[in-house]
């Protein structure tokens, strides 16, 4: 019988060579290698950094230092990724660091990226923030509305995504050549674009769940400054400014005169204004000023918020505003950590930027004055902007500002308050009304028709004689210290009532000339509840001002102004007194 297990060595070794051969027939050997590549990827990624060019201004302001430029990230702005053709495949966000990435490309594809001027956002928080060219073909029959006008971009050469990850960085170059412009200004709308970017974080680290209204930055090239009425469609402008009808921000870039797109404080003051307008509430009656103004105290608090706010969304107390690129022109540097600003008060828009910018920064400042290195931090702030200052029964100034943040705060940062009160020359303990200010006259002035701040009109038909004057408005802007008067009215109840306002300095004015009113009085008075106008009275009539209001709702207090007309008008005859008076009754309809 044959033994299975018994063993034979040839069987092993031809055992051994068929699986020899088995495996180089396995393994393609033998032959050469006849397999076909490994297929490419279906897709890639495409990812980078998208940068602006930023120029920082010279020491003291003094004109744009093109030698320092400085390359940050686009931040929160929308990249595209296209097609060849400029078709639009996919969109995302870059991120604080300027990243951006997309992860399912195809490969083997011609693409190229675009990077939108604009800041959108859904959802909880949310923006809508777009940087566009305002200015329009004068030979244009039918212009594209300002919202539909061309928003700026800047797009990559194309490129192949190849078969494998790509990494792709995009800049917005100043177009600078070391003398002038020359080339594209690409990094000025992103420029724009990044100091809103940072006024908004601002608001976020106090309400990370804001939501803010749409906003239009309008820059161009062709913006330029000029003295007479602005033109938005051909770019003439009267200076940077934002327009509350509009929601929007106008913004100089002529570089044969003066540029605004890296005086990033300056942005950052108009949006401001945009704050006060869409969280808050101003009542400030605008117009032409300057540093060392004595200004309405609507103006003054409403010029030193927004210099305020800038100072504090960019960590910089220093406030520039250069000139004509290329030269040393800087139109102000005004710092809210220097030396005082002649002269301080209530009525002056530096100290009120001072007040507010010390109240949250923690540096010593250099005026040599008291210490400001307390901090209420800018929750506190923001709560008082959007709270009661945004309902408050007075006008907006400072004083009902501080008289409406003080209650948020604690004993120490009530004291740590009053002291910075005290730096800028106003009187701590006031309320919303002024009532307990003392600072009444600015350098050797009279100091006249300035205190009290509010003059109570009776509504029972008594009569009060009320004063303004120009003694600080030598310009005839109409938007300087004690032009307007402002007047408290406790309406006792709902009714319509009689207004009367007469002039009472008669004697003083020009000869009257039967054919030109121009040489008489026109006092003119506006009444507001809560902010909102209510009624008002501007008739053009010599010496007099008769109107009767609607109903108003009463128990309930109204505010006015009242001013003397020719203080602001620009046509006012030599010789107009700089004083004017008038007898005024309020009186319900029976």
């Amino acid at each position: 019988m044959e033994n299975r297990n018994t063993f034979n060595p040839s069987r092993v070794r031809l055992g051994a060579a068929i699986l020899f051969v088995a495996t180089l027939l396995i393994a393609g050997c033998g032959g050469g290698d006849s397999s076909p590549p490994p297929p490419p990827p279906a897709s890639i990624s495409v990812s980078g950094t998208v940068f602006y060019e930023f120029v920082p201004p010279n020491p003291i302001c003094q004109g744009l230092d093109f030698g320092s430029i400085q390359l940050r990230p686009i931040r929160g702005a929308t990249v595209q990724l296209l097609d060849g053709a400029g078709n639009l495949l996919n969109s995302t966000t870059s991120n604080d660091s300027g990243d951006y990435s997309f992860s399912v490309v195809a490969s083997n594809t011609t693409v190229q990226l675009r990077v939108r001027a604009e800041l959108k956002r859904l959802g909880t928080p949310n923006w809508d923030v777009e940087v566009r060219d305002n200015v329009v073909d004068p030979t244009d029959p039918n212009p594209p509305v300002l919202s539909a006008r061309p928003l700026y971009s800047i797009v990559s050469s194309t490129f192949s995504t190849g078969t494998s990850n790509v990494i792709r960085n995009l800049t917005a170059t100043t177009g600078w050549d070391g003398s002038s412009y020359s080339g594209n200004r690409a990094a000025a709308p992103f420029s724009v674009l990044d100091a809103i970017y940072s006024a908004m974080q601002l608001i976020l680290s106090a309400d990370p769940g804001a939501g803010f209204p749409p906003l239009d930055a309008f820059w161009s090239v062709n913006n330029t400054s000029t003295s007479g009425p602005s033109d938005i469609d051909s770019g003439e402008l009267s200076t940077s400014f934002y327009r509350s009808d509009l929601d929007a921000l106008f913004l100089l870039g002529d570089a044969n005169a003066d540029t605004e797109e890296f005086d990033d404080h300056v942005i950052v003051h108009e949006w401001g204004h945009y704050f006060e307008d869409n969280f808050s509430r101003t009542d400030s009656v605008g117009g032409r000023h300057t540093i060392g103004d004595q200004l309405d105290a609507r103006l003054a608090f409403g010029e030193g918020w927004a210099t305020a706010l800038a100072g504090m969304a960019l960590n910089d107390p220093l406030y520039c505003d250069t000139g004509q690129p290329g030269t040393t022109d800087g139109f102000l540097a005004l710092g809210a950590e220097e030396g005082a600003y002649d002269p301080q008060g209530w009525y002056d828009e530096v100290s009120v930027l001072r007040f507010i910018y010390d109240l949250w920064d923690i540096t010593n400042g250099d005026d040599g004055t008291e210490p400001d290195n307390g901090s209420i931090g800018f929750a506190p702030i923001y709560n008082t902007m959007v709270g009661p200052q945004a309902f408050t029964e007075s006008f907006t100034t400072v004083f009902s500002f501080a008289a409406e943040l003080r209650p948020m705060l604690s004993p120490a940062n009530q004291a740590f308050l009053d002291s910075q009160l005290v730096r800028e020359d106003m009187t701590p303990g006031f309320d919303k009304w002024g009532a307990g200010e003392l600072n009444d006259h600015p350098f050797d002035l009279p100091g006249r028709d300035v205190l009290p701040l509010y003059v109570d009109l009776p509504a029972d038909g008594s009569v009060i004689n009320i004063c303004a004057n120009d003694d600080y408005d030598g310009s005839g802007d109409g938007n300087k210290l004690a032009v307007y008067r402002f007047l408290r009215i406790d309406v006792p109840s709902t009714s319509a009532y009689d207004v009367n306002i007469t002039t009472t300095t008669t004697g003083a004015l020009p000869p009257d000339d039967p054919t030109d009113p121009r040489d008489q009085s026109d006092p003119d008075m506006f009444i507001f509840r809560d902010g909102l106008l209510a009624v008002f009275g501007h008739s053009g009539d010599a010496n007099e001002e008769i109107f009767t209001t609607p109903e108003l709702s009463g128990p309930d207090i109204y505010v006015a102004d009242l001013r003397e007309f020719r203080y602001a008008d620009p046509d006012s005859p030599l010789g107009f007194p700089d004083q004017m008076c008038f007898d005024v009754s309020f009186t319900p309809v029976p």
